[in-house]
């Protein structure tokens, strides 16, 4: 099919469109078949093979398409430059008919991708897939008219102070945990692991996608020829990491510490190596069946048979982290701090990346040794990631915090 003219708008009808001149992105049935097409080559020209991108961008095209079809009664072919703002419009202030308010399956009759308004950086997000969409089908000849062009991408998003956790409130998250009643060794599993996720992220920084995606031989040893040191870094691999370039980013002390405990509640060996590369760095406590149909029931068998089940999902972190975070915020309602509660009942994996960030340039780190920790795409220019910035990212923590950074010793090594 080729591609489509923008509706007429006239007496309160709509004219068949019209056929284009051919377009690069061979047969296509409809709009979105072609839109499918442009994502197919998103993927293909990853220089990485990460899929993140693609996941958002797919993400925000059900939010796209459910209001071309549910609100607006018109595929994207027919907008104009006023459908945009009106769209964007919609998206600042939702109707409340078009807010899902159970879980319902994608399909169903009062189905809605919107699950709460959106804020504003998803906002802006939706509006760039959005825009990135119309000038691909628009570049490819298949739309005669990009109805964006003279709409400015919205910023990307920026480090914002107000989205980080002070040291009081997250050490209060970390003692209300350690305070919680833990009967059973699956509680003290959880609570251990609990511990390292919230560490793990406020300590290096990571987006919850790479976090779940990340194996537990992610962290490993790296040499510094320049010292002769050894260090504990982790490993953020293509695959998992926002725009497919993998990064290395160092492991302090605290991490580590966490790391370790957490292991060893699992029934692993204290230290990583490749014995474990089979498991998540994000282990649930929920058992596999074996291929006899019993259950395995303790640590080391689990190990032994490779039973230890992943959290594999953001929404299984995110999950994790609000359980923990309701449970000091209600302590802290309970202790009349209405105002800290109100701004920890806020706290995500992602404010956890902003905590990472601002202490980190609070404590005299520069902007480009955070932004190359971050595996930000660039600061003022693009940067590559190698060994060498991790080391000179090692270095840069060890002058301006000493004793930040894990340090292997003699008997340290992968095995």
């Amino acid at each position: 099919m080729t591609g489509l003219t923008p509706y007429s708008h006239g007496a309160g009808q709509m004219t068949v469109a019209a056929p284009q001149p051919v377009h690069s992105l061979g047969p296509v049935a409809d709009d979105w078949e072609a839109i499918n097409v442009w994502l197919a080559a998103v993927a293909d020209n990853s220089r990485s093979g990460s899929n993140e991108t693609l996941k958002t961008y797919r993400y925000h095209l059900a939010k796209l398409r459910w209001y071309c079809e549910r609100e607006l009664g018109r595929p994207p072919s027919t907008w104009t430059l006023q459908d945009v703002k009106t769209f964007r419009n919609y998206l600042a202030q939702l109707p409340a008919s078009s807010l899902r308010t159970i879980n319902i399956a994608p399909g169903a009759p009062d189905y809605s991708p919107f699950q709460k308004q959106p804020g504003v950086s998803t906002q802006s997000d939706i509006m760039r897939f959005t825009k990135a969409m119309f000038s691909a089908l628009h570049r490819t000849g298949y739309l005669r008219l990009d109805p964006m062009a003279l709409v400015q991408a919205p910023k990307q998003r920026r480090l914002d102070k107000k989205r980080a956790v002070g040291d009081d409130l997250f050490d209060l998250v970390l003692q209300v945990m350690a305070e919680a009643p833990r009967p059973t060794q699956k509680d003290h599993q959880i609570y251990l692991r609990d511990c390292f996720i919230f560490i793990c992220l406020r300590e290096s920084g990571l987006r919850a996608s790479e976090l779940i995606g990340a194996k537990m031989d992610a962290v490993g040893l790296l040499y510094n020829p320049n010292s002769g040191n050894t260090y504990w870094a982790m490993t953020v691999k293509a695959e998992t990491a926002k725009g497919g370039k993998q990064r290395t980013v160092p492991v302090s002390v605290a991490f580590l510490e966490a790391y370790i405990a957490y292991r060893r509640a699992f029934g692993l060996d204290p230290m990583p190596g490749p014995n474990t590369q089979q498991y998540g760095l994000v282990l649930s406590v929920r058992t596999k069946k074996r291929e006899i149909g019993s259950r395995v029931k303790s640590a080391s068998d689990r190990r032994l048979f490779g039973e230890w089940r992943d959290v594999g999902s953001r929404q299984g972190l995110h999950g994790i982290i609000k359980g923990r975070i309701r449970d000091a915020v209600l302590l802290l309602e309970q202790a009349g701090d209405g105002a800290s509660a109100a701004h920890l009942n806020r706290v995500s994996a992602h404010w956890l990346r902003h905590t990472f960030a601002m202490t980190s340039l609070l404590s005299g780190q520069d902007l480009r040794s955070v932004a190359t920790s971050l595996g930000h795409a660039s600061v003022d220019t693009t940067m590559g990631y190698t060994e060498q910035d991790a080391i000179d990212l090692i270095e840069s923590w060890e002058r301006e915090t000493p004793g930040r950074v894990a340090r292997a010793g003699p008997a340290d090594s992968i095995k």
